[in-house]
């Protein structure tokens, strides 16, 4: 719902996530990088039981420094002493989370000092939730998976599958990330969150959406049902556009799935590869990039 997405004001995804609260949902997932804590804390203030409420953040920090201000930043716009999740976002791999050693280290300190709850990781990468599932102050995996496979890095859905397993076996907290690939198995959208739901293992399915139609399209497939407002929701394939591309590269950087590369004209766009993440967008110097 943030700037990444729909661009929702504050007071509209407050609006959204309070009838979120008040249908049962009591699991968020956010980031730093999504700017959309102001969103959160608004729909905290209004809700009759806020302390209900589970909160997952993360930070791309790359050292100690700034990973301190992003715990910091997480607590006072959230309005929350203590924070119950808090994790590296996108691990690529091992060399990448040895590299950020002093924001991991952040997070351990935060967490020996009560001021997180559990820390952990988010990955694309099969190889990277294994190595996790069996690291022991990793508390919490935040992982890719549909029913496809699309964006998991290094496997397929049976390698993450295997991850997850033995997450769970060592007692780790699971919760996955884009069952319909972002949206491009939007046009497969029912039988994507469906299967998605029907996973035994992982604790929870994050699932975006970005207005009350679609938000109880998901509870409907959720529990089993086929809702009158899913014939509203618009199935349509996105897609990403470039206007006036000045190749500077920094978007084809900043993709982890490998869906842009870089030629004389500027960037070319994978789409059997994107995930419409929106990261690519946030990292244009130049705001060339939009989606429709």
């Amino acid at each position: 719902m943030g700037p990444l997405g729909a661009n929702l004001y504050p007071e509209q995804g407050a609006a959204l996530l309070l009838s979120a609260f008040e249908l049962g949902v009591n699991f968020i997932d956010t980031a730093e990088y999504y700017r959309n804590y102001a969103h959160i804390r608004l729909a905290l203030q209004r809700f009759k039981k806020p302390e209900s409420i589970i909160i997952s953040s993360k930070t791309l920090a790359p050292d100690d420094r700034s990973a301190a201000f992003a715990v910091e930043e997480a607590r006072l716009a959230l309005n929350r002493d203590m924070l119950d999740i808090f994790l590296l976002h996108e691990i690529r791999n091992r060399s990448d989370f040895e590299s950020r050693s002093g924001a991991w280290q952040v997070l351990r300190n935060a967490k020996k000092n009560g001021v997180i709850k559990n820390i952990g990781i988010s990955s694309h990468s099969a190889a990277v939730v294994a190595a996790a599932a069996v690291d022991p102050e990793v508390d919490v995996i935040h992982c890719m998976l549909n029913y496809t496979g699309v964006g998991i890095l290094d496997g397929g859905v049976e390698d993450m599958l295997a991850g997850i397993a033995l997450a769970k076996a060592n007692g780790k907290g699971v919760y996955t990330m884009k069952a319909i690939g972002g949206g491009s198995l939007m046009n497969q959208a029912k039988k994507a969150l469906t299967w998605a739901f029907a996973q035994p293992l992982p604790d929870a399915v994050a699932v975006g959406c970005k207005d009350k139609t679609e938000l109880l399209t998901n509870l409907g497939w959720l529990h089993g049902e086929d809702p009158p407002e899913a014939e509203q929701c618009r199935m349509l394939s996105r897609r990403l556009i470039f206007d006036d591309c000045h190749a500077c590269g920094a978007c084809v950087k900043r993709c982890a799935n490998g869906a842009l590369t870089l030629s004389e004209d500027g960037a070319v766009w994978h789409e059997e590869k994107c995930l419409f993440c929106g990261y690519c967008a946030a990292a244009c110097p130049w705001f060339c990039i939009s989606f429709a």
